[in-house]
C-alpha cells in the first residue's frame, strides 16, 4: 500500500527551477506550527504551563537556527547528546540536560563548561557506580559541583539502572566521600519503547513505565536523594507521561518530557500518529535518468536520507514507489501511465528525519510565501 502523496500546495518554494539538487528544504512555518501544535497539547495536560514541561532534545534538528526559533518561543530548557552541548552554549539556553551517561572524555566536557560559570545550568546523568565515579573525577579536576539525575531503565534496554536498583546506586554515591561533587537532583527515564502504532497500547505502555517512575522516586527520597526534578518522554510518549506524573499521581517534583521528532516530524512517525504535526524538512530531488518506462532515478541516495528506518515512502508525485536504493540514487517506479522527464523537481519526505539532517552540511530555509530565507544555513552540530 503506498503511503498519501505529499500536499505541494502546502510546501511553496519560489525560483524552483534555479535550484541546484538534490537539498534539505525546512519550511519555517511548519516548524512554528509544531511548536504552537505541541505547546497547545502540554497545555490541554497542564493548563496554563506553556514550554514549563518541555526539554526538547536537539539531536533531531542540531541545527542553531533551529534552536534559536525555538528560544523566541518562549523554550527555555534543552536536552542534548554531549556533542551537541556546544551549541548550546553558542545559543545560551538556560538549562541544558545531557541525554544519557558520560564515559571519561564527556565527562570532561561537561565539567569543563560548568567550570566556565557563564552558560546554563547543566545536568547529567548517572546510571552505574562507574558513571558516578568518572563524572566527580572531572568536576574534582575542574572545581566544581555537578547536578545528576539517576537514569533509570523503564523498558527501553538501553541505558539506565534497573528501577529497583536506583535506591541503592543513590545511597551508595551519598556515602562516598569521593563522590562528594555529585548532587543529585532527581530521575530520568526515556521510555523510548512506547512508540506503538496502537494509542490504547502507547497509553498501556505510559502508565506502567510512569508507575515504575513513581516507585523509583519514592524509593530514591527515602534514600536520601533528591528528586525535584522527573524527566521522561519522547515524542510518541510524552503528553501521556506528563498526565499519568501531573495528573494521575501528582507527583511532587518538576516534571519534563524531552521529545525531539516533533520538530521536523516524519513519515515513520506520521504512520504511528496521523497528522499530529507537520513536515518540515523535505527533500529536493532531480530525476537524473529514466532507466525503464516507467522507472525515474533520482540524484539523491541513502548518503542523503537515512536508510536506517527503511526506504522514502511520501512523494509529492502520487503513486511513487523505491524500488532500487545506492548511495547515491533513488530509483523509483511510477504508476501506469505517469511520466517524469529528466531533470524534473520531486519533493520527498524523510522516513527517519533525525538521521537523514545529520546527513547534510547545510539547509535551506523557506518562509511561508515559498521565499528562500537562508540558502545555506548550518547544520550546526552535524556529525556530533
Amino acid at each position: 500500500m503506498l503511503a498519501t502523496p505529499l500536499d505541494r500546495e502546502a510546501y511553496p518554494l519560489a525560483d524552483l527551477e534555479t535550484l541546484s539538487t538534490p537539498r534539505l528544504l525546512v519550511y519555517r512555518a511548519h516548524v512554528e506550527s509544531n511548536a504552537e501544535v505541541l505547546r497547545a497539547a502540554l497545555e490541554s495536560v497542564a493548563p496554563g504551563t506553556g514550554f514549563r514541561h518541555l526539554a526538547p532534545h536537539v539531536k533531531t534538528h542540531k541545527s542553531l537556527w533551529a534552536t534559536r526559533l525555538l528560544q523566541q518561543k518562549g523554550v527555555e530548557k534543552f536536552k542534548c547528546t554531549p556533542q551537541e552541548l556546544d551549541m548550546l552554549l553558542e545559543a545560551a539556553a538556560k538549562e541544558v540536560l545531557i541525554a544519557y551517561p558520560l564515559l571519561e572524555h564527556a565527562a570532561e566536557r561537561v565539567a569543563s563548561a560548568i567550570a566556565r560559570r557563564a552558560g546554563p545550568r547543566i545536568t547529567a546523568h548517572v546510571a552505574r557506580r562507574e558513571h558516578a565515579e568518572l563524572l566527580a573525577a572531572a568536576a574534582r579536576r575542574h572545581g566544581v559541583e555537578i547536578d545528576c539525575l539517576v537514569d533509570v531503565d523503564v523498558g527501553n534496554h538501553r541505558t539506565g539502572c534497573p528501577p529497583r536498583a536506583a535506591a541503592d546506586l543513590v545511597r551508595a554515591v551519598l556515602s562516598n566521600p569521593e563522590l562528594g561533587a555529585l548532587r543529585w537532583r532527581g530521575i530520568h527515564a526515556y521510555d523510548g519503547h512506547n512508540s506503538s502504532p496502537d494509542p490504547k497500547v502507547r497509553a498501556e505502555v505510559a502508565v506502567k513505565a510512569m508507575q515504575e517512575v513513581v516507585d523509583c522516586a519514592s524509593a530514591v527520597s527515602a534514600a536520601g536523594g533528591n528528586v525535584e526534578r522527573i524527566v521522561v518522554g519522547g515524542t510518541p510518549g510524552c503528553l501521556l507521561d506528563l498526565h499519568e506524573l501531573t495528573r494521575r499521581h501528582r507527583v511532587d517534583a518538576q516534571v519534563d518530557v524531552s521529545p525531539g521528532t516533533w520538530v521536523y516530524w516524519d513519515s515513520n512517525y506520521d504512520a504511528k500518529m496521523p497528522g499530529a504535526f507537520k513536515y518540515a524538512a523535505i527533500l529536493l530531488a532531480q530525476v537524473m535518468d529514466t532507466p525503464g518506462e516507467d522507472l525515474a532515478t533520482l540524484n539523491l541516495g541513502y548518503k542523503r536520507w537515512a536508510i536506517d528506518q527503511g526506504p522514502i515512502q511520501v512523494f509529492d508525485t502520487p503513486g511513487c514507489e523505491v524500488v532500487a536504493t545506492s548511495e547515491e540514487h533513488t530509483v523509483v517506479r511510477l504508476r501506469a501511465g505517469q511520466r517524469l522527464p529528466v531533470g524534473a523537481r520531486v519533493f520527498l519526505v524523510p522516513r527517519h528525519v533525525c538521521s537523514t539532517v545529520n546527513l547534510w552540511e547545510t539547509f535551506t530555509v523557506v518562509g511561508p510565501d515559498g521565499r528562500i530565507e537562508r540558502m545555506c544555513e548550518p547544520v550546526t552540530a552535524r556529525n556530533r
